[in-house]
């Protein structure tokens, strides 16, 4: 397989007052050249934290050990300044929520157009044409007047339509989408869900979604990550999973606590608290 990422036992250590506490322990997972991944999980399991390890966007006083590697570059010997040429040329990364990823001082063309402030006059140009035509790709029908408004006077899916267009600007070969649709009504995060998974499509990007809901994955990726505490506890494909063909209680345990239409239950059953830690120990 022809992997643009590889992820090799990584693993986070925060300093606590009851001592070091291992929030990932040993993550390992490879993503091919325009493959679409799913991580899902409770709250808690890891997810953000891994995709931030990804790119070096660790939580202050964390260590981290283990291998990224990003088109063969590993990611943990970057210098600062080539980290962020990273984050800006080869990663596209779609927060889940846009309001606090954009500067709210900033108009959406100064945020989509940044990395060209000081670039000469027909280059800035050009970096506004094109933000607006993947403002247009991501069907915001006025491209102008949205470049010209202020983050506060939009609403929060044609936000998230910002943050796609904003992902895809420097044609990143890889996409990192935490939680994407989380605070959108249903309506719209089927349609942002939809236009992401078009737009990786076509750019021939990777994807890596997180996620709650192991049915949005299912639906949009090619595979699928279950973790819990820190852990990768199962991969299967959406056709695994549709068939029943699942090894680990945890994954059919989130399985169950989705709610369906055609299934009715007067309460939604809860993953008890420690119901799996003997299982999945170190």
């Amino acid at each position: 397989m022809n992997s643009l990422l590889e992820v090799t036992d990584l693993r986070m250590v925060m300093p606590t007052t009851h001592g070091p506490t291992e929030l990932l322990r040993g993550v390992s997972f490879t993503v091919a050249r325009g493959e679409a991944v799913g991580i899902v999980g409770e709250s808690g399991s890891g997810k953000t934290l891994t995709l931030r390890s990804l790119i070096g966007l660790t939580p202050r006083g964390s260590s981290v050990s283990g291998q990224v590697r990003v088109d063969g570059e590993s990611v943990m010997d970057l210098s600062p300044r080539r980290l962020r040429g990273l984050r800006r040329e080869q990663v596209g990364m779609i927060f889940q929520d846009p309001h606090a990823a954009i500067n709210p001082v900033y108009r959406v063309g100064d945020f989509l157009t940044e990395p060209w402030r000081r670039s000469p006059r027909l280059e800035r140009a050009a970096a506004t044409e094109r933000a607006a035509a993947l403002l247009a790709r991501v069907r915001i029908t006025d491209p102008e007047r949205v470049l010209a408004s202020f983050p506060h006077q939009l609403s929060g899916g044609m936000l998230q339509r910002v943050m796609i267009a904003a992902a895809v600007m420097h044609d990143p070969g890889l996409l990192l989408a935490d939680e994407p649709t989380t605070a959108l009504d249903v309506t719209t995060q089927s349609e942002v869900l939809a236009l992401m998974n078009e737009v990786r499509a076509e750019h021939g990007a990777s994807l890596i979604l997180i996620t709650h809901d192991i049915g949005v994955v299912a639906a949009v990726c090619d595979r699928i990550l279950v973790m819990y505490r820190g852990r990768v506890v199962e991969e299967l494909t959406p056709a695994q999973l549709y068939a029943g063909e699942i090894s680990e209680p945890y994954t059919e345990a989130l399985l169950s606590c989705r709610p369906e239409v055609t299934r009715r239950q007067d309460r939604l059953p809860v993953v008890a608290a420690g119901a799996f830690d003997e299982r999945y120990a170190d």
